[in-house]
């Protein structure tokens, strides 16, 4: 009978203390993340994060430290990124947001529209003009579209 009364004891302890340590962890006292990489950041804050390096970049000019700023969220293609969120910002409506996205997109570098063909499909296909999005500055006044998609011979 004690022997039964003892396990009990042990399960109703080991119960306790997990529901105990699981409210002072979730409700007490929570991890709060401080300081952390930019690269660390959930999509929606590294678009956000782009979007002040390119508001600065647009106010500043300083070109190497809108780059040293976007090696921080170590994305493959930066540029590419840029125009990606440029052209979400203008569907969303934010063509101020878009401009600064797209000016700072261009001075990085060309950026193609579409990705490259595989090699074995590239293999079958005869050589055609691929589209290349070039991104030009243009000035807010104008309401002409801010991306120029050109054709270039490949």
């Amino acid at each position: 009978m004690r022997e039964e009364r003892g396990s009990w004891y042990l399960l109703t302890g080991l119960v306790l203390g997990i529901a105990l340590g699981l409210v002072y962890a979730w409700l007490i006292s929570p991890v709060e993340y401080v300081d952390t990489e930019p690269a660390t950041l959930r999509a929606d804050y590294k678009d956000a994060y782009r979007l002040t390096i390119a508001q600065a970049y647009a106010v500043s000019g300083d070109l190497a430290r809108a780059q040293a700023r976007l090696a921080l969220l170590e994305d493959e293609d930066p540029a590419l990124a840029l125009a990606e969120q440029a052209q979400r910002a203008r569907a969303d409506g934010d063509a101020a947001g878009s401009q600064a996205l797209a000016s700072l997109a261009a001075v990085l570098g060309e950026v193609p529209l579409f990705p490259p063909p595989s090699p074995a499909r590239a293999a079958t296909q005869m050589p055609t003009a691929s589209p290349t999005l070039t991104l030009s500055p243009v000035p807010s006044d104008t309401p002409t579209p801010a991306f120029t998609a050109t054709a270039t011979q490949t």
